[in-house]
């Protein structure tokens, strides 16, 4: 996952419709990939890019965070289901809906489907980049704690 998000930070040039000085615009119909799942880069300017993520139907990815990152998923194509580790963060998003996501707040993206999904994600660029741009929960230190705690009673049963 974090290396097809990293290709992802690259910007397209061959799907840029028009770029400028301060200008970039893409075409997001043309630019999407439905056939399989994939992360495509459409533009970047200094503090923010945006990326279409692809998603086939079932495919999901890790629970995980950006450490300076905003995002934001609008649903272009398709259903999201949205789910995080706080209390009521677990949604499914249609067509035209949207999540927008602070930096250090961890969520799993999946397509419930039944068909193809597309959400374009818009997303800060931190000026310096941290030590890990993508953290996965079970990685982080409440993640171990979680996993510990969930292990603990199996164990004791043991």
């Amino acid at each position: 996952m974090a290396e097809a998000q990293e290709r992802a930070s690259r910007p397209r040039t061959d799907k840029v419709l028009l770029r400028t000085r301060g200008w970039q615009v893409a075409d997001i119909n043309a630019s999407m990939v439905t056939e399989t799942g994939a992360f495509v880069a459409l533009t970047q300017q200094d503090d923010s890019a945006v990326i279409l993520n692809c998603y086939q139907p079932g495919q999901h990815d890790d629970m995980h965070c950006h450490p300076k990152e905003e995002h934001v998923f609008l649903v272009w194509k398709g259903r999201l289901h949205l789910t995080g580790v706080e209390d009521g963060e677990d949604v499914v998003l249609a067509e035209g809906q949207f999540a927008h996501i602070d930096a250090n707040y961890y969520y799993r993206l999946h397509n419930p489907g039944p068909g193809p999904a597309v959400y374009c994600q818009f997303r800060t660029v931190p000026q310096k980049q941290p030590k890990r741009r993508i953290v996965l929960f079970e990685e982080s230190a409440r993640g171990k704690r979680t996993s510990a705690a969930t292990a603990a009673p199996a164990n004791a049963d043991g």
